[in-house]
């Protein structure tokens, strides 16, 4: 790898952001409480606020107007705590790993008004060109979206 590309991976790596997320009423069920499935929402606010803060080219939402998807390989989510409708939650992300054709992003969920621990996952994601159904490599990808 060159040293430019060792460059990259280290500012991406070194990268974190956090976003605050207001719990809706149907994001919970009968006893008011976030349904599971919801988080994964929570967890997609954070990736994509994530990766329009670490300074792209253009806002992350264009890409799949341009043909590229960054699809979802694998998710671990560890619960730990519960959230109810009027929260607010603070999602925390950073990216743990770049492999060649896959990054794990590292989100951690807190409910605002007592900074405890909601619950926290860790999504191994790949990007996709659409049209060929190809993976590109994670780095060049990033190379590129930095622009």
């Amino acid at each position: 790898m060159n040293n430019q590309l060792i460059g990259l991976q280290k500012r991406i790596l070194e990268h974190q952001d956090s976003t605050r997320v207001k719990i809706r009423f149907n994001d919970t069920d009968a006893m008011g409480i976030v349904h599971f499935k919801n988080y994964m929402v929570y967890f997609d606010d954070g990736f994509v606020s994530f990766m329009n803060s670490i300074g792209g080219n253009k806002p992350v939402e264009k890409l799949i107007y341009e043909g590229i998807g960054l699809g979802l390989k694998h998710v671990d989510i560890t619960y730990e705590n519960t959230a109810k409708f009027g929260d607010y939650i603070i999602v925390k992300t950073k990216i743990e790993t770049i492999g060649k054709r896959s990054f794990t992003f590292s989100h951690e969920l807190f409910r605002e008004s007592d900074g405890k621990c909601v619950a926290n996952v860790k999504a191994t994601r790949f990007v996709m060109d659409l049209k060929t159904k190809n993976l590109w490599d994670v780095l060049l990808f990033f190379k590129e979206f930095l622009k």
